[in-house]
């Protein structure tokens, strides 16, 4: 019989090798439990997921992350430290993955946010063309305007042609009583030579700007209007207005507009010619303005303006247009018009007179 004695080393032996085993399972459960992503709850709602490091402590808490490397946190900072739910787990009972997240939304939507955003990046942006940038550009509610491009015909003394580009803004906002008008033109001519053939002449270019302020319900308005143009087509090096008027506005409907006022103040002229009329001079205008819209896409629009000079009254010129516009859809339409424009002294007693007929291609916007 083995005594009592010699069996208590045996037993001995065999519980120091158990707690030895013991031991050494716990060291590596515990070292896989910080090697395994951790999911660290902040006091300000975030969620970050990464392995928390041996070097963490009671005052601070260091975590490696995939996407944001190592950083430390303070402990005061942190509510909450627990193991991430693995893709395994969520594969064994998607009903109870799509609860849990949709719970996980609702408790902290910032969150949801967060993990959902390196999906986002990885999705290429996908580039607008350019021409549906354009088509879809969309100007202010108050502004409107268009761009028109066409040929004139020339029916004076002599037979030409020319490709002119006319556009104008007009900004007012509803309610307000103040009405800006932007316009501008550049023509290019060829001339015919009495021999028939054509050559390239010399161009023109002009432009405005009104600017109208309305009182008395909407009526009466006082008008500015700074304007120049360079005809040198005409021998009209340059020519700068600067008027100051008064007007008044009839609207008897929606579909019909008249306007009409006059104004003064001063202008630069300069001819290609020695002549008194040089340099700067007094000049007085009226002005007329018509819109009527018979028909939602079709509008008629007539102009009249009519300048001389207070001291020499044989020293004026009057420009007056008619047009006809359709609009064909929201973008395009087409504009027929007539323009003539008469100097009757340019300088040294010469007159100019243009009456051209004129067709064009309308952009809107």
């Amino acid at each position: 019989m083995i005594s009592s004695v010699s069996f208590r080393p045996f037993l001995s032996r065999i519980a120091v090798r158990c707690c030895g085993v013991l031991a050494l399972f716990a060291a590596l459960l515990s070292g896989s439990l910080l090697a395994a992503p951790q999911m660290v709850s902040l006091t300000s709602g975030e969620r970050l997921v990464g392995e928390v490091l041996p070097q963490s402590n009671d005052q601070v808490v260091t975590l490696r992350s995939d996407l944001l490397g190592e950083m430390t946190i303070q402990r005061a900072q942190i509510v909450k430290i627990e193991p991430q739910v693995s893709s395994a787990a969520n594969l064994t009972n998607p009903a109870k993955t799509d609860s849990t997240n949709a719970a996980l939304q609702q408790v902290n939507p910032p969150v949801a946010i967060a993990e959902k955003m390196t999906e986002v990046e990885e999705i290429p942006e996908e580039e607008q063309p350019l021409v549906d940038k354009l088509f879809a550009f969309k100007a202010p509610e108050a502004w409107h305007g268009n761009v028109r491009m066409g040929m004139n015909i020339s029916s004076g003394d002599k037979q030409w042609t020319e490709t002119a580009i006319r556009g104008d803004l007009e900004i007012k906002q509803k309610g307000d009583p103040n009405f800006y008008r932007f316009t501008g033109s550049y023509t290019y001519r060829e001339t015919e030579r009495s021999s028939g053939d054509t050559y390239k002449s010399t161009d023109r270019y002009d432009g405005e700007f009104i600017y109208r302020r309305s009182f008395s319900d909407d009526n009466w308005f006082i008008q500015n209007s700074l304007s120049t143009r360079v005809d040198q087509i005409k021998g009209i090096d340059h020519e700068v207005q600067e008027l100051l008027g008064l007007g008044y506005k009839v609207t008897p409907s929606n579909q019909f507009e008249l306007l009409f006022g006059g104004s003064g103040g001063i202008e630069e002229y300069q001819t290609n010619s020695d002549d008194t009329r040089n340099g700067v001079n007094q000049v007085l205008n009226v002005f007329q303005e018509l819109t009527w819209k018979p028909f939602t896409r079709t509008s008629f629009v007539q102009k009249f303006n009519y300048y001389w000079e207070p001291d020499y009254t044989e020293r004026y010129n009057y420009v007056l247009t008619a047009a006809v516009r359709i609009r064909l859809t929201d973008l395009l339409g087409l504009e027929f018009s007539y323009n003539q424009n008469y100097d009757n002294d340019i300088g040294n007693g010469n007159v100019k007179d243009d009456a051209v007929w004129r067709n064009a291609l309308i952009v809107y916007f």
